[in-house]
């Protein structure tokens, strides 16, 4: 399964040897035919799209909208297929899917074979990284069915016959993978692509290591990284030289093997390859594990947790910024569209004045009936600018808080399942070591994650309730004793997990609040929750409740001994009824779930406070109204 992930990150195409940015960048400074900018923008955006594909989103737009203004058809093929790449490299599948199905039917207008092709491989690229393989399969076979008609490129056979290697073995259909694979490997070979032969013989490597026959895998790697070691392309170097040690490692070799990786692992670095760093850390650590080496294997398998947490935070943020870019050009070309409506509607309205003169010699009159509509169409249009400005304004809002919850919900998802994917590696862990008491420790675990998963989803659709405005408020009398027991109970084992002392204090038998159930629950939830988050192991969690001093209300504890907060993290959580921004919330995870207990606690004619010091711990205080026997909320009356 490891080699098999490092052949797919190691990718089904490889670009042409890049251009310089900087001197393509220089032309685009300088004075252009339109069509001669629309092909500097593409070959930036082809140059850039694998290595750095936010950068390359702007130029495949620009060249997009360039095309389609000056009616480039050609450049606009491949400004679309340009454009394509860089959003499935940015995970944005259906994004991508759209440009290449325009990039399609443009093609069969062009009666473009090359494009054709390019078109059909791109959208089963997708499907297969979406693991949907019945569709990409049917995109390829469409693709295979042009793939030799006259005018499609070496370069786009070779990718189609790759990607088809790479599909057919992932079905477990092992000859037909075989066959395209030696089919791109000769046709590489016959052309002189000396990158794409190394690459070619890498994958047949990978592909016999799965068939288990090590020794050919281990020549036809040998092979590949003989191949690419004089061209200098250090990503491909490093990837073959990980395949080899990977297999090395399946013979036992494991000082080659070691070498191997630490040579790989340099040649990341020095190119900043973070997806190859990652996969030499996943190898060091395996080959140190197989020598009984435990300590060394588990600082490299923490290294690779780090690092692969931040490649996929770094993914998030390009997909985040690629849907942002998106944003920014439907925008622009409204901007565009609204300019050109408003310089349709100035010159009628100058043809309208023209009419207005010629009808002055007529007599003051119709002159000064002319000029009473001109004041009303004069007043008609600010009125109209005035709700446009009102109605961007109001979509910028919407537009900020959506980004804002975005960010949000992708930062409280992290925690649940990086715990499942770290439960999966413990059960490999557990499994390879024999350990059977470690492995009946895995169900508490995944519980605790999934609990955890399922509390954030519950707390989503508790704000979207409550921002709708259509939560119903139905207070019943609830025994304080009762509320704090249920709570506890819940997050026992996780307080246990974590070394936590969680208990509540002892309240009187008929301490009581006139509350909403589900409201006063989810308010518990949320503050015990975070404090489980904040208090550091051996530290202790405490509920308690007291009456007001008017006995009008009563006050609900959490009290922690967390690392405490400063007083302006405390009024910052306090500023805002909204979510939280991750940037300002000086404890993990309260992104969502105060701005809900807030909002539940005064939908119950109730209020929230902060008590906090740092190096002492935290307490966070709900007042709900009290209750008194079965007849609803205590009343005084003076």
């Amino acid at each position: 399964m490891l080699l098999f992930l490092l052949l797919c990150r190691s990718g089904v195409a490889w670009a042409a040897p890049e251009q310089s940015e900087r001197a393509l960048l220089r032309q685009l400074s300088t004075p252009l035919p339109d069509t001669g900018r629309v092909r500097v923008l593409n070959q930036l955006c082809e140059a850039l799209h694998d290595r750095a594909p936010t950068r390359a989103l702007r130029h495949g737009e620009q060249a997009v909208n360039l095309a389609r203004r000056v009616r480039d058809q050609r450049g606009l093929l491949l400004a679309l297929l340009n454009l394509a790449s860089c959003y499935a490299n940015l995970s944005d599948g259906p994004h991508a899917l759209e440009l290449q199905r325009q990039a399609l039917l443009l093609a069969r207008r062009l009666s473009h074979p090359d494009g054709l092709v390019r078109s059909y491989t791109g959208m089963g690229g997708v499907h297969h990284e979406r693991n949907d393989t019945a569709a990409a399969l049917l995109h390829y076979r469409r693709a295979l069915e042009l793939a030799y008609q006259p005018g499609v490129q070496v370069r786009t056979q070779l990718v189609l016959f790759g990607n088809l290697g790479n599909l057919y073995f992932s079905l477990q259909r092992q000859p037909e993978g075989l066959v395209f694979t030696r089919r791109a490997l000769a046709l590489a070979r016959r052309t002189g692509d000396v990158a794409g032969e190394s690459q070619y013989l890498a994958e047949l490597g990978s592909f016999y290591q799965q068939l288990n026959q090590l020794e050919t895998a281990e020549g036809l790697l040998r092979q590949a990284v003989a191949l690419v070691e004089p061209l200098e392309n250090f990503r491909f170097e490093a990837g073959h030289r990980e395949l080899l040690a990977a297999v090395l490692l399946q013979r036992q070799e494991l000082p080659e093997a070691e070498a191997l990786t630490q040579q790989a692992l340099g040649l990341a670095r020095r190119i900043n390859y973070q997806e190859r760093v990652l996969d030499a850390y996943e190898l060091l650590a395996e080959i140190n594990a197989r020598r009984g080496q435990y300590e060394e294997a588990f600082a490299w398998q923490r290294r690779f947790q780090a690092l692969n947490d931040s490649i996929n935070s770094r993914s998030r943020l390009q997909t985040l910024a690629a849907l942002q870019t998106r944003y920014e050009t439907a925008e622009k070309e409204s901007q565009i569209r609204l300019l050109t409506e408003r310089g349709q509607v100035a010159q009628q309205r100058n043809r309208a004045l023209l009419g207005t003169v010629a009808a002055l010699l007529l007599g003051l009159g119709v002159a000064g009936l002319l000029y009473a509509q001109l004041r009303r169409n004069r007043a008609d249009l600010a009125a109209n600018n005035r709700a446009l400005q009102e109605a961007t304004h109001e979509l910028r809002q919407l537009a900020a808080s959506k980004d804002r919850l975005y960010a949000i919900v992708a930062h409280d998802l992290r925690g649940p399942v990086t715990s499942f994917a770290g439960v999966t590696e413990l059960i490999d862990f557990y499994l390879q070591r024999g350990d059977e008491q470690g492995l009946r420790r895995l169900p508490a675990l995944v519980r605790q994650s999934a609990h955890q998963l399922n509390h954030l989803l519950d707390n989503l659709l508790s704000w979207a309730v409550s921002q709708t405005g259509e939560l119903a408020f139905q207070p019943e009398r609830l025994p304080v004793g009762a509320l704090f027991d249920e709570v506890t109970a819940l997050y026992a084992s996780a307080a246990e997990a974590k070394q936590l002392t969680l208990h509540a204090a002892t309240t009187a038998p008929d301490l009581a609040v006139w509350a909403d159930p589900h409201m006063t629950r989810t308010i518990l939830r949320n503050l015990v929750g975070n404090a489980l988050k904040a208090t550091p192991a051996g530290g202790t969690i405490q509920l308690s409740a007291a009456l007001t001093a008017t006995s009008t209300g009563v006050q609900l504890h959490v009290t922690d001994t967390g690392p405490g907060m400063l007083p302006e993290q405390v009024a910052a959580l306090l500023s805002t009824d909204g979510p939280t921004s991750l940037s300002y919330a000086p404890r993990s995870g309260t992104g969502l779930g105060l701005p809900l207990c807030r909002a539940f606690a005064r939908r119950q004619g109730g209020s929230l406070s902060i008590s906090s010091t740092p190096g002492h711990g935290t307490t966070v205080s709900v007042t709900l109204p009290a209750s008194q026997g079965n007849d609803g909320p205590l009343v005084i009356v003076r």
